[in-house]
């Protein structure tokens, strides 16, 4: 991960820039020489820019691939055709933000279709109940044939928040196999129904698992002693 010290744009130390920027925003001093960040086409594949005040910064076709932009203010920022390939943007604040054009960032509609089957009826995903490290909420009823209903948290840079979490059978199996240690776990084959698709987030971040506001519980196929 680069630092920002050591990396140049236009003849200014990004640092200087973004120090720059902040005081723009926030007019501390009202000197002219205060301005938005400017970093149209800028250079900034596996930069640091976790933290970094971004308000209203120009990033329009830069290359913010493998860049950490974790618990970014990206607060009505331009983001135009900007490359974010594997762009860390968790907890990142894009209220506001222009992402027209963005290359790289996932496509929901395509995570889903290519990391699960389907049926008539939707699809078919998968869920750990039981004794982990999320109590599951007193109103859930936990049996076949039954849906699992939450308020889902709406913001994709958010990888973990409220809703009814679910993951690929691979996740499932990897985080709740063998690191189980405090009681039975049920690993339950799921279905988000066509009709609940509006429900759905996925994280940009996503290493498996997405939220939805309802899930329906279809059959235990593995149960999880530790």
């Amino acid at each position: 991960m680069r630092a920002i010290t050591n990396i140049v744009i236009n003849g200014r130390n990004l640092a200087d820039i973004l120090e720059d920027h902040r005081l723009w925003w926030q007019e501390l001093t009202g000197a002219e020489t205060h301005s938005k960040a400017n970093l149209r086409n800028a250079d900034l594949r596996s930069t640091d820019l976790s933290g970094a005040d971004l308000r209203s910064a120009n990033l329009s076709g830069a290359n913010l691939s493998g860049a950490n932009l974790r618990n970014a203010d990206l607060r009505s920022a331009n983001l135009s055709g900007a490359n974010l390939s594997g762009a860390n943007l968790s907890g990142a604040n894009l209220s506001g933000a222009d992402l027209s054009g963005a290359r790289n960032l996932l496509n929901p509609v395509k995570w889903l279709a290519e990391n699960f089957e389907h049926d008539d009826l939707g699809y078919i995903v998968y869920k750990a109940i039981g004794k982990n490290s999320y109590e599951r909420p007193d109103y859930w009823e936990i049996s076949a044939g039954t849906c699992l209903e939450e308020v889902v948290n709406p913001l994709p840079m958010n990888d973990c928040a409220c809703g009814v979490n679910f993951a690929t059978l691979k996740w499932v199996k990897g985080n709740y196999g063998e690191k189980v240690t405090i009681g039975l776990v049920s690993i339950w084959r799921c279905r988000v129904q066509w009709t609940d698709l509006p429900g759905v987030v996925v994280p940009y971040n996503t290493d498996g698992k997405a939220r939805c506001n309802r899930l329906e519980l279809l059959e235990i196929v593995e149960q999880l002693n530790g």
